[in-house]
């Protein structure tokens, strides 16, 4: 035989006996008034009375009663049940079935399991000794700190202090209530994992999540898979969603879409953070705001935008509405309007929309540009525009398209001030006051221009139709030429401080981001 061999089969015979026999570790009576024994009544079986205690791995078992089935290295016990192992953990009720040989225990009606800091009440328990797991198949109550839990299934882990919960999840908080399909809470941190669909509702929003934790101490929270923060009048969704709740403070990343449901408002972007106080958020990156109107859509860009909560006006009204503020590189895409500005404000008290630093509108064949602009909406449709100080009208009189700029006649108006009025989002008046200045081209009813028009007047008012100028009114003093069409060259025919900016107008809701 192998040398090796020989070896190992000689420590075998020597050891493996006593290692087997080690393994099964008898439980051991440690106290009890009366000790019976009768095998007509039970076979193999010692009864205990009275102050009975057993010990078997570390742990500690007390009863009133119990029958110990010494060969098969099992006990059944009654009343009064108490389990205590190492310095916290405590496990009572009024019956328990313990397998010495697998260190399992199953205890019975109005169990509680407790480790000084958490307490779980049920009326069927499975504690595993060995590996210090304890399960419940059918319903519990659990008390820890300022939290309440519920379930249907549960597992506690002992070494960790981690619950496992299943089916009709239920968390109530004083601030709050979760309800989920599945969750796991630790009791050391007290901190909440969702690993499935989840409600948090509370008197300020609701958090929906499939996946993320939520500290209940510090009232930290992160979601990261479907997940949505709704509160009365605003909704919130990202990839993912950090939110404290002290602070009132929820941040959003990625694929950000943020919903007011009173003013039909859509904001998107890369980044959003909203702040509860304030009633107040703000988006970044690639950010796009879509308002609904009533037939069309306005759709609007910027580095970034803020919403600030603003109350109604109206007597009574409790709805919030919101501000809505617009910094740097501004770009507005609607159908019948587009626009261009550094800062735009919508004030929602007065439905207003105010563009600053360099706005720009063309609505139709006519841009328009002052020093500051305003739109006056209502029920989504714009019923005014305000031009405010150097107020400039431009639109092309030539049909003919491709041309080089220098070449194309243009339809002129200039003023301190003006004010266009629409109807159905459709600009037919415009009324000028102010050094108003004039260049109109005459066409002839084959559409041919023939003669342009060069008009100085204070103020003066402007018919359009098809966002074409129809007639020119001059108001006090007005003085005018009418030359003939090849008498001046277009050059020659350009008001001070023309800019003609077609290059930089939106041509879609996509051109908005260019």
């Amino acid at each position: 035989m192998n040398s090796h061999l020989r070896i190992l089969l000689y420590v075998f015979l020597l050891t493996g006996p006593s290692c087997l026999f080690a393994q099964i570790q008898k439980i051991e009576l440690v106290n009890a008034d009366v000790s019976e024994f009768d095998q007509a009544v039970f076979a193999n079986a010692t009864r205990l009375i009275g102050h009975v205690i057993f010990r078997h791995k570390g742990a500690l078992m007390k009863c009133d009663s119990a029958y110990l089935y010494r060969d098969e290295n099992r006990l059944e016990a009654f009343h009064n049940i108490r389990i205590t192992q190492g310095d916290s953990l405590v496990l009572t009720g009024e019956r328990l079935l313990y397998e010495g040989n697998t260190g399992m225990a199953r205890v019975y009606d109005h169990v509680i399991l407790t480790d000084r800091k958490m307490i779980l009440q049920t009326a069927l328990l499975d504690y595993n000794m060995e590996t210090d797991i304890a399960s419940y198949p059918d319903s519990a109550h659990i008390v820890d700190g300022e939290n309440t839990l519920t379930s249907r299934i549960g597992y506690y882990y002992g070494n960790s202090r981690d619950l496992y919960f299943k089916k009709d999840v239920l968390l109530i908080n004083p601030r709050y209530t979760m309800t989920a399909d599945t969750l796991r809470y630790n009791t050391v941190d007290r901190t909440a994992y969702f690993l499935g669909p989840t409600y948090i509702r509370s008197n300020e929003n609701l958090i929906y999540t499939e996946k993320g934790w939520y500290n209940t101490l510090n009232q930290q929270s992160s979601f990261f898979e479907n997940s949505y923060l709704r509160t009365k009048d605003r909704f919130l969704r990202g990839d993912s969603v950090h939110y404290d709740r002290n602070t009132g403070i929820g941040m959003v990343f990625r694929n950000v879409t943020v919903l007011d449901t009173v003013q039909h408002i859509i904001i998107s972007g890369d980044y959003a953070e909203y702040h509860e106080i304030t009633d107040s958020s703000w988006v970044t990156g690639n950010a796009l705001l879509i308002q609904k109107m009533e037939d069309d859509s306005l759709f609007l860009h910027a580095d970034t935008l803020l919403a600030i909560g603003v109350p109604s006006r109206v007597p009574g009204d409790s709805t919030t509405l919101h501000d809505i503020l617009c910094f740097h590189h501004v770009k507005i895409y609607k159908s019948d309007l587009q626009g261009s500005c550094d800062s735009l404000v919508y004030q929602a008290s007065d439905s207003t929309i105010r563009f600053f630093q360099k706005p720009i509108l063309w609505s139709g064949l006519n841009q328009m540009t002052a020093d500051s602009i305003v739109l006056q909406t209502s029920g989504g449709n714009v019923e005014k525009i305000y031009l405010v100080d150097n107020a400039f009208i431009i639109s092309r009189a030539d049909s003919t398209e491709n041309q080089p700029e220098d070449s194309i006649r243009f339809n002129q108006v200039r003023g301190r001030n003006m004010t266009g009025f629409l109807k159905y989002n459709r600009l037919y008046r415009i009324n000028v006051t102010g050094n108003g200045q004039t260049i109109y081209y005459a066409k002839n009813k084959y559409e041919k221009v023939f003669a342009v028009n060069r008009a100085d007047c204070s103020d003066l008012t402007i018919q359009v139709d098809s966002n074409r100028i129809k007639s020119i009114t001059l108001i006090n003093e007005p003085a005018g030429t009418l030359y003939p069409v090849h008498e001046l060259s277009p050059l020659e025919l350009r008001l001070k401080g023309f800019l003609w900016m077609e290059k930089k107008r939106p041509l879609s809701k996509a051109d908005i981001f260019r």
